[in-house]
């Protein structure tokens, strides 16, 4: 499946039956038992991750950790912990998607191409990392707008919920608001992520 469909959380129509879900994961596993495969000993791709209609493949995470769609904490393991972000950043822009949000503006989507930009020293070093991942300007312009529809679906789920009572705020001190409010909603999100997972039909692969 294609990058574009997988980090910005396109969902094919319809799921099937038990059955037919044994068969796919019994294919994707055949597939991770042949890959990777190897080119001249590179390795190409293979597959981490069943979703309903949708699979992350290592290219997949690798592309999010380089374009900066997802972060991983320092002391977790790149790879994984990119999955578990990205298996994340899909099911959360499927639920964004329910609710019909807001196109954001031209203006907005070239400012967030621009961080993505600001993250390598030359164009010539995004080029490179985009031709790697099969990947061009149009869909970088996606990945960015997919981005302003979650940050703005969040802003407005959480924020409001986050903000730290008086007797809190009385307890921490006024200048500890900014952060108990940071520190609340990670936290709501994350819950919102892992019950997300709960609902979801997700198949990590070894």
């Amino acid at each position: 499946m294609e990058l574009t469909q997988t980090l910005t959380g396109q969902r094919a129509e319809g799921r099937g039956q038990n059955g037919r879900r044994v068969l796919v994961v019994a294919f994707c596993s055949l597939l991770c038992a042949l890959c990777p495969v190897s080119v001249r000993g590179e390795v190409i791709d293979r597959v981490l991750a069943i979703l309903p209609g949708q699979i992350i493949t290592l290219s997949d995470v690798e592309a999010a950790l380089d374009l900066g769609l997802v972060e991983v904490p320092a002391d977790t393991e790149r790879v994984a912990g990119g999955l578990t972000a990205v298996i994340d950043r899909v099911l959360m822009l499927n639920e964004v998607r329910r609710v019909t949000p807001a196109e954001p503006s031209p203006a907005a989507i070239e400012a967030r191409v621009a961080r993505i930009r600001q993250r390598f020293a030359a164009p010539a070093d995004l080029s490179r990392v985009l031709a790697a991942r099969g990947l061009d300007e149009t869909v970088l312009k996606l990945f960015a707008a997919d981005d302003l529809r979650l940050a703005s679906y969040l802003d407005e789920r959480f924020s409001a919920a986050a903000q730290p009572t008086d007797e809190e705020i009385r307890q921490a001190g006024e200048a500890a608001r900014q952060r108990l409010a940071d520190d609340r909603r990670r936290t709501l999100i994350g819950a919102w992520a892992a019950e997300l997972r709960r609902r979801a039909d997700v198949t990590v692969l070894p």
